[in-house]
């Protein structure tokens, strides 16, 4: 007994050396976090079991439907699909709570290698276009890169960096005037997490911006600056999130006639900027920016009523990697230029985060009808994000998030194998049962090793105790 005890965990650190999506799960303690957020089911498969499989959705499949034809094994299909979409539409989940535990745990082992000062949070949004018509709470939005009106919703996402890892934290979903589907349901209990999801969507985007900051400041992110495009760069917003949430702002000043600028004495609106303060050559400044030279000066001036330094950005040529001259600002007037420059680079991992997800992580592309079935899938997709930073971060891989879920890909599929392995094993049994008893003691070793094959990947996939 005790022989049959030190080999099944010996079998099982070797598996959780061997699949390091497994490894991961276990390290971030996800069954703790799915309990806490009302992941869970009262009869039946335990619901972190389920949450487990939609997350393996993205590795061997791309719907619930295929996903359970191509595993035909005990293990991963012991319901029907009805059971996962069942809890992916169910109201009493806080998936917002689950998503920030999972990246606070992250967060809190990334922290230790960063300084506060490189440590930053993120706002950008991207717009999810979607085919349905039927699909709740389905509107008409403007996409900027196609420059034209697409159906879907705008999903807003805060992310935290430090200059090595992406970890988003929170995110929003708004959709526009133009709605094109209701709401299903409509009278929903106001106390409910659904109905507050609800309520949000009809929300701008600077009052859902502001919200998600508090919550990071209130679970107690502490970064050095918030950065975000020019679109967000509006006084009152600045002013709010340096006065009363406390964080610092670096971001691209938006050139309007209707944005005011006091510098010495004169209010002069942003779009003059350029022909008003930057004047001669005598304060100029040459940067090398990835090998681009790019002419800079900095003032400092008055913007929504508190101090910034603004910077002045200027390509020596338009082939290079600056295409166009911008004035970033920052309100925090100690930065030196370089230092300005070096952490607004940071943003743009935002949007590989957008990129990745769309194309690897099928961030938006679940067709459900449902406004929970929505929230859920777009949680999972920044989920398996959070995973695929932590492995790269923590194995101290180097290869491209792309590799890393291929690979990942493939491990799902060994342990698919396996469990397929188990059904052809107990296909040989039941041939050999009708046989002579000279085959006894191979059997006896056969069901042993479908035993061990078994235990130990309920213990791997499950992750259950050993009680």
């Amino acid at each position: 007994m005790e022989d049959n005890k030190k080999n099944n965990l010996k079998m099982q650190e070797k598996l959780l050396e061997k699949y390091e999506l497994f490894r991961a799960l276990d390290e971030l303690s996800l069954k703790t976090i799915c309990n806490r957020s009302g992941i869970y089911k009262s009869q039946g498969i335990e619901g972190y079991f389920i949450l487990l499989v939609l997350l393996l959705l993205n590795f061997l499949g791309e719907s619930i439907n295929h996903f359970i034809r191509y595993s035909r094994n005990e293990l991963f299909n012991r319901c029907g699909k009805d059971a996962y979409y069942r809890l992916s539409s169910k109201e009493g989940i806080n998936w917002r709570r689950f998503m920030f535990e999972l990246s606070l745990k992250v967060i809190n082992k990334l922290r230790i290698y960063s300084n506060w000062d490189k440590r930053v949070l993120i706002i950008d949004d991207t717009v999810i276009s979607k085919r349905g018509s039927k699909i709740e709470g389905l509107s008409w939005v403007y996409d900027h890169v196609l420059s034209k009106s697409v159906k879907g919703f705008e999903g807003l996402v805060l992310g935290w960096s430090d200059c090595s890892s992406f970890i988003p934290i929170d995110f929003a979903l708004r959709g526009s005037k133009k709605e094109i589907v209701k709401f299903y349901k409509e009278g929903l209990d106001k106390r409910k997490i659904s109905s507050k999801r609800r309520a949000e969507f009809y929300k701008s985007k600077f009052e859902l911006s502001l919200e998600m900051l508090y919550r990071a400041k209130r679970k107690g992110i502490d970064v050095g600056y918030v950065l975000f495009d020019s679109w967000y760069c509006y006084g009152n917003f600045v002013k709010e999130i340096v006065n009363e949430i406390g964080y610092n702002v670096i971001s691209i000043l938006k050139t309007s006639p209707k944005l005011m600028v006091k510098y010495k004495g004169k209010i002069i609106h942003t779009k003059r900027l350029w022909s008003v303060v930057y004047k001669g050559k005598s304060r100029e400044k040459q940067i090398n920016l990835k090998g681009n030279l790019i002419k800079t000066r900095s003032v400092i001036a008055e913007f929504g009523g508190i101090n910034v330094k603004l910077v002045f950005c200027k390509p020596l040529k338009k082939k290079d990697y600056l295409k166009k001259q911008i004035i970033l600002l920052s309100t925090d007037t100690s930065l030196t230029t370089e230092e300005i420059i070096a952490t607004y680079k940071q943003r743009w991992s935002v949007e590989v985060l957008f990129k990745e997800a769309k194309s690897k992580l099928f961030f938006g592309k679940y067709q459900v009808r449902n406004f929970e079935s929505t929230i859920c899938f777009l949680t999972l997709s920044l989920v398996r994000y959070i995973i695929l930073s932590y492995i790269e971060r923590f194995n101290g891989d180097v290869r491209y998030k792309g590799s890393i879920f291929e690979k990942l890909k493939y491990e799902i599929e060994e342990v698919n194998m396996l469990c397929c392995t188990e059904n052809f094993l107990n296909l040989i049994l039941s041939l050999f049962e009708d046989l002579e008893s000279s085959y006894t003691l191979f059997c006896d070793k056969l069901r042993e090793l479908l035993d061990i094959i078994k235990y130990n990947l309920q213990i791997l996939i499950f992750q259950r105790c050993e009680t």
